[in-house]
């Protein structure tokens, strides 16, 4: 084999090879993160959050979170307005201002229950600790 034709032919093994071991890296790191991510909420809280929702905040934005009077709280648009935000700017916008007709009225646990159950409706993925202050602070909103 020829200078040109070795190089040749390692060139192409690393451009076989690069590729593949970063892919390597992308799905083991992904694996990881997955592993070590407790989820966001619990079942058992989004269930609550769901009963909650339904009581405060259905009548503006449907049982289904589509929206009607208010925004909708699945989908795109959503994701898009609290993507790379943390979550606990979702739970203070939610505290201050909802419900429209009496803002902060909601107790902290059903509007973490509320915010656990939007959350599961997009998405997120349950786990075993409860949605909280704690576990919320450092927690970024990233759309899928």
């Amino acid at each position: 084999m020829t200078t040109g034709s070795q190089s040749k032919a390692r060139a192409i093994r690393l451009g076989v090879v690069f590729p593949a071991i970063v892919c390597a890296g992308i799905v083991l790191g992904g694996r990881a993160r997955a592993a070590t991510d407790n989820g966001w909420y619990t079942q058992a809280q989004a269930a609550q959050g769901q009963q909650s929702f339904n009581n405060y905040c259905a009548q503006c934005h449907r049982p289904d979170l589509r929206g009607a009077m208010g925004p909708a709280l699945v989908g795109d648009a959503f994701l898009k307005q609290w993507s790379n935000k943390p979550i606990t700017d979702l739970y203070s916008f939610e505290h201050s201002s909802m419900p429209a007709n009496n803002p902060g009225s909601v107790p902290a646990d059903k509007l973490w229950a509320i915010t656990a159950f939007i959350l599961q409706k997009n998405g997120f993925p349950a786990g075993s600790t409860a949605l909280a202050q704690p576990t919320a602070t450092n927690r970024m909103l990233t759309a899928k």
